[in-house]
């Protein structure tokens, strides 16, 4: 399960005010009749004002609703400006993001008070529910987040879970972007680095009055990360442990439902007819299951699922100690026990799924995955059966046609399939090589005309008819298709990994800040040294060295990994290689504050490209080159150099014309597809820079569009943008103001590259830079802001602290701060 926006069992509230007066009618216990009788309010008026059709009713119905429920007066305001701030607005707000509700929840006043207590007070800010498997941990933070959200926090309830009692819980870092999003922040604005992005979170809950619901944590070190500073949001955790060694939190322990709380849930959950004059059944179920939440959950899901059946003949199916495992009473044999019921009672297709989706690598799948899972080509089947799998309480839909088994079910289905599929190693390679099947046909839509088809295999792969659909799959399914890597290696699979890696070369330029082309391309290595191919192998570790370097800023790295490419490129003669493998040393150490080494470093990448005639690797390294002249203290000789690379279709004011010899290379950021298979040297240029063609050359015939290059959107205007910005540096560096601010006026960072906010706010640090320098500090002050405020959402700290001391300058006596030069 994923962060989300998982609806409570009834209709979702369109509106606050919707949202606010179901959870005082809950609180009050009372059904929409009693309160349409209380208030004189019709019942149909008042479904359509919790179901968000009625936004903002009249004030006097307002004072209606508010006497029927006996509200105090700050709750009757806050109702009535809900009602206001409704009749105000053009349209409904997005529902909270919400861990999802039952109607029939039962017991646990005393815990809930507790954390009602904690939620009003200030001095602790975050509460653990702990306790053994099976006690509705999960049931009770989701019934918490219902009637604490309206009550003390404004701003809403977001939610994850950390998949703690999985063989791979949740990364704290993949969390925080799971929260992040669930909050608002743009992706594109996430910091990359995991200490930045916790210094976000932190910003962003110390803002906001906001409930956080971390369910299922694995440790302290998973959930440390994730809690609040002493003010703003508060955060709710579930665990099986107490986490002793979390600070300033405050631990609820959760043991079993006393009987006549397991008695009255199952009473809720069948309903009266079902359990009139069954009492003594009933207390005989409750005793079985050991008065815990989930067994008693299963159990009454089962027979309500099945109205023929008695308590008294599941009573008599549960005393069978041959069907029910001696460890009911707590942890995974009272789940397992409960599991098995529900498990019996499905036919063998929907067994053969249940255990399968369990060889998952990732932690939710749609249909296609679990299609292929137990060879099943009808669509419309597999959905049905995720469908009753989620209606029997074994699966999770985490999202629209997403589903996830929860932790304690996978452990299940997976003990299962080994007990009884005799082959469910070769199920598992199967799913893998349809997963990198899949993923190769999708990366072909960012891949230079003529990429390879994927290896041939069944079942048919995924094969997205558009970019669009190809970049959303590659997306939505990064965990499955990465998690197949080490499937397919230790299978042997080594060309197939490479072939992947070739064909997702490009995309990996569109989405640089994945975790998961380090894993990609670490494979890649790996393949290509198990194969002996020793150039792939150099291929691979620049490729590696770029993941490291702009994915995760992982310099030191990228330069080692970078210098052992150069090493196998010499070896086997590959010049191309070792320019490239010269390019990314460049680029890492002039991250690492060492231009002298950079500048040596882009020279012999620049040699090399020129041997080769590859004149987009040459204008890389020149680029780069410039830059560390500058860093060098030489800005002159960079703005020469970055002048001389521009496009001549662009130049204005500030920039003058290269000598006449000088080359016109397109300026990137990554080497040319090197990973591509070799094309025909008569029939296909290698030039990975060339624009993507149009539609109609993209197909040759009227039945299937030829997958082509789209060079990553906008990479070209990107490669501009970075020569202007590298050319304004330099003009600063030379105090030419005027020309600088000229230049900068004209760049445009194009929004649909990555990493975007962090280049953009670089470019208005430059902007506001050169206006300072030109007197024009109304303008400066306010671009300096702007750069500010995405520095801060990105999490770059450093850089965000120099922005506001610029700001902090200028509102000081920014005269005197121009004519000092800073």
């Amino acid at each position: 399960m994923t962060s989300q926006a998982t609806p409570p069992s009834t209709p979702d509230p369109s509106t606050p005010f919707g949202a606010l007066l179901r959870s005082l009618r809950r609180a009050a216990r009372l059904t929409l009749e009693e309160l349409a009788a209380a208030s004189g309010v019709s019942v149909r008026a008042l479904g359509d004002m919790e179901r968000g059709r009625s936004r903002g009713p009249q004030r006097r119905t307002v004072d209606a609703l508010a006497a029927a429920l006996a509200l105090d007066d700050d709750l009757r305001e806050r109702l009535q400006r809900l009602a206001d701030a409704g009749r105000d607005r053009g349209g409904p707000p997005a529902p909270p993001y919400l861990l999802r509700t039952v109607p029939d929840f039962t017991g646990r006043e005393q815990e809930l008070a507790d954390l009602d207590a904690l939620a009003a007070g200030s001095r602790t800010r975050a509460a653990v529910l702990f306790g053994p498997g099976g006690q509705g941990k999960t049931t009770l933070a989701a019934e918490a987040a219902r009637r604490l959200a309206g009550r003390h926090f404004p701003d809403g309830c977001v939610s994850v879970q950390l998949h703690g009692m999985s063989d791979s819980p949740l990364p704290a870092a993949e969390a925080l972007v799971l929260l992040l999003t669930a909050l608002g922040l743009p992706p594109d604005r996430i910091p990359v680095d995991p200490v930045a992005r916790e210094a976000v979170y932190r910003n962003l809950l110390g803002s906001r009055r906001v409930l956080v619901v971390l369910d299922d944590a694995a440790d302290e070190a998973q959930t440390r990360p994730l809690l609040p500073d002493a003010e703003g949001g508060f955060v709710l955790v579930t665990s099986r442990r107490p986490l002793a060694g979390l600070e300033g939190v405050r631990r609820i322990r959760l043991g079993g439902l006393s009987g006549g709380e397991s008695a009255a849930l199952l009473e809720r959950i069948l309903g009266a007819p079902r359990t009139e004059g069954q009492s003594e059944a009933i207390t005989r179920l409750t005793e079985l299951c050991g008065h815990l939440p989930l067994a008693l959950r299963i159990v009454g899901n089962r027979l309500s699922s099945r109205p023929t059946w008695t308590p008294a003949r599941l009573v008599a199916q549960l005393a069978d100690e041959g069907r029910r495992l001696s460890g009911l009473v707590a942890g995974d044999l009272a789940v397992r026990s409960a599991l098995a019921l529900s498990y019996r009672q499905l036919t063998d297709s929907r067994r053969l799924l249940l255990r399968r989706l369990a060889l998952l690598p990732g932690h939710d799948t749609g249909p296609d995955l679990a299609a292929v899972l137990i060879d099943e080509p009808m669509r419309e089947l597999i959905e049905d059966s995720l469908d009753l799998l989620v209606d029997r309480g074994l699966l999770e839909e985490t999202a629209q046609g997403r589903y996830a088994l929860h932790d304690l079910v996978r452990l299940f289905a997976r003990e299962q399939l080994h007990g009884e599929e005799e082959d469910p190693a070769g199920v598992r390679l199967r799913m893998a090589d349809w997963l990198l099947r899949s993923a190769s046909a999708a990366g072909r839509w960012f891949e230079a005309p003529g990429a390879p088809e994927p290896w041939p295999g069944a079942p048919t792969p995924f094969t997205p008819t558009s970019a669009e659909e190809a970049e959303e799959w590659l997306t939505v399914e990064r965990a499955h298709w990465a998690g197949a890597l080490p499937i397919l290696f230790a299978a042997g699979r080594y060309p197939e990994i490479l072939h992947t890696a070739r064909t997702l070369y490009w995309f990996s330029d569109r989405w640089d800040a994945w975790p998961e082309w380090r894993t990609l391309f670490t494979y890649g290595v790996r393949s290509a040294a198990a194969l002996g191919d020793r150039t792939a192998e150099a291929q691979q570790l620049n490729c590696l060295a770029w993941a490291h370097s702009v994915g995760a800023g992982q310099y030191a790295e990228a330069v080692e990994h970078a210098r052992r490419a150069l090493e196998l490129a010499t070896e086997v003669g590959d010049v191309g290689q070792q320019g490239w493998a010269w390019a990314y040393i460049t680029g890492a150490t002039l991250s690492l504050r060492r231009p002298a080494e950079a500048a040596e470093a882009a020279a012999h990448a620049v040699r090399l490209f020129e041997a080769t005639g590859d004149a987009a690797g040459k204008a890389v390294s020149q680029r780069v080159l410039g830059s560390a002249l500058r860093e060098s203290g030489r800005p002159e000789e960079a703005l020469a150099l970055h002048e001389s690379l521009l496009d001549p279709g662009t130049r204005g004011a500030g920039t003058r014309a290269p000598d006449a010899g000088a080359p016109e290379p397109d300026a990137g950021t990554r080497a040319p597809d090197a990973q591509a298979p070799e094309p025909d040297a008569e029939t296909q240029a290698p030039d990975a820079q060339a624009p993507e063609p149009d539609a109609e050359t993209q197909t040759p015939d009227a039945q299937a569009p030829e997958p082509g290059v789209e060079n990553a959107p906008g990479f070209d205007v990107f490669a501009q943008t970075l020569l202007r910005h590298e050319i304004g540096l330099d003009l600063l560096a030379l105090r030419r103001w005027a020309d600088a601010l000229e230049v900068y006026r004209t760049v445009v960072t194009p929004a649909t590259h990555a990493g975007t906010s962090r280049s953009q706010a670089q470019t208005l640090v430059g902007l506001a830079t050169a206006l300072e320098h030109c007197g024009e500090t109304t303008e400066a002050r306010a671009r300096y802001d702007e750069a500010h405020r995405l520095f801060t959402a990105t999490g770059d700290t450093a850089s965000a602290e120099e922005t506001a001391a610029a700001l902090t300058r200028l509102a000081g006596n920014p005269v005197e701060a121009a004519a000092s030069g800073h």
